[in-house]
């Protein structure tokens, strides 16, 4: 990695954390405009916003290059400002507040893929910790822009080794897709330091949003833990080895196996709840969650509340996959498969869902997920 490419890398994300930026406020708006004046000088002309204030970047040279880049620009704080970060050689963390290296660390990385001249487009969107406000945006708005593209990457996944297939309780990308991208990233690296592998054990970022256009939409770890809290923290070794990886590899030869037209669901209880796994449509975006709990009427609720209410009502009705790994990511989130084990699904009756949800509003999310996995533990 040159000098040149390394200190946009940096600079990028020592902006980017040092900023607590909140959806629609002046810090997020101010580090977008950073970003743009921060772009090479022969791409301002081809960076535009639209109506939801995400910052598109074309950099794509042939018809060919059909990858699509994303990242988020704002973060969980509440209140805009100054963010105060911690660090060493080899880790940066969070000193009071969360640190924001989710998703600044995805903003790096874009910024750095834009200056080392790979050809793609890019998009930094706005509130994805709102529920992905920007990413719907285009996947209502722009879906002629959304077909052009065969991949949708997000750098937007806690850990060091994840490239995600399933977000939520569906696929967002081929296990041949998957597979491709990790192999791709770990043969850049001869020393053996990147071990990337598909994970199927995804939430939710913002290509989940394009994953009914999008052929292959994913998600890749780039070295942050317990995000959302004021531990977060951000290995510096593995973020500097992926941002040197991801310019070494031919986005264009990654494999294009899945179809959008077919939506598939992880075979874990949901598809025997809807009495057959196969391809049926969706109507989540229809889905008035607020509409059998009226005590939740009105409420602001934040992007881990939102997340967290929505995992009950599906385990409620049987699909208990994303309920488990809240509590898993909450009470252990060093060895989240680990966790797991201690968990009996069949604790989590309707009954102690329902309790679950009625704490909501009176107790924050990871004292809701504490008494759940008290519940459920598995002695």
């Amino acid at each position: 990695m040159t000098k040149q490419y390394k200190n946009i890398l940096h600079k990028t994300l020592a902006r980017a954390l040092s900023l607590a930026r909140p959806h629609a406020s002046i810090t997020t708006m101010e580090f977008t405009t950073w970003i743009f004046k921060h772009l090479p000088k022969h791409l301002l002309g081809a960076a535009w916003l639209d109506d939801a204030c995400n910052l598109h970047v074309d950099a794509r040279t042939q018809d060919h290059h059909r990858t699509l880049f994303t990242a988020h620009v704002d973060t969980v704080h509440r209140v805009p400002g100054a963010n105060k970060i911690r660090k060493t050689a080899t880790k940066w963390y969070a000193d009071g507040a969360a640190l924001g290296a989710d998703d600044g660390v995805g903003c790096a990385l874009l910024m750095h893929l834009i200056h080392s001249g790979i050809p793609a487009y890019y998009v930094f969107t706005q509130g994805e910790e709102c529920g992905g406000i920007g990413a719907k945006h285009l996947a209502k708005e722009h879906k002629e822009l959304l077909a052009q593209f065969d991949r949708a990457v997000a750098f937007d996944r806690k850990g060091t080794d994840s490239v995600i297939s399933h977000q939520g309780f569906g696929r967002c990308c081929s296990d041949a897709f998957a597979q491709g991208l990790a192999d791709a990233l770990n043969n850049t690296d001869p020393s053996g330091n990147l071990m990337y592998a598909p994970d199927d054990t995804g939430v939710y970022t913002d290509t989940a949003e394009f994953t009914d256009i999008i052929p292959e939409c994913t998600n890749v770890s780039c070295g942050y833990y317990f995000e959302h809290t004021d531990k977060e923290e951000l290995d510096m070794v593995h973020f500097d080895q992926l941002a040197a990886a991801i310019v070494l590899i031919d986005w264009d030869m990654c494999p294009t196996e899945r179809d959008p037209k077919v939506i598939e669901y992880k075979d874990d209880g949901y598809a025997s709840y809807m009495g057959k796994w196969n391809s049926i449509p969706t109507a989540w975006e229809h889905k008035d969650w607020m509409a059998k709990d009226d005590h939740l009427v009105g409420m602001n609720f934040n992007y881990q509340e939102e997340e967290l209410y929505e995992a009950l009502l599906d385990a409620e009705v049987g699909f208990k996959t994303p309920l488990v790994t809240l509590m898993a990511e909450s009470i252990y989130p060093e060895d989240c498969k680990l966790a797991k084990k201690f968990i009996n699904r069949g604790k989590l009756t309707p009954e102690a869902v329902r309790e679950a949800i009625d704490m909501l509003g009176q107790a924050d999310p990871d004292a809701i997920l504490a008494t759940l996995f008290d519940t459920a533990y598995a002695a």
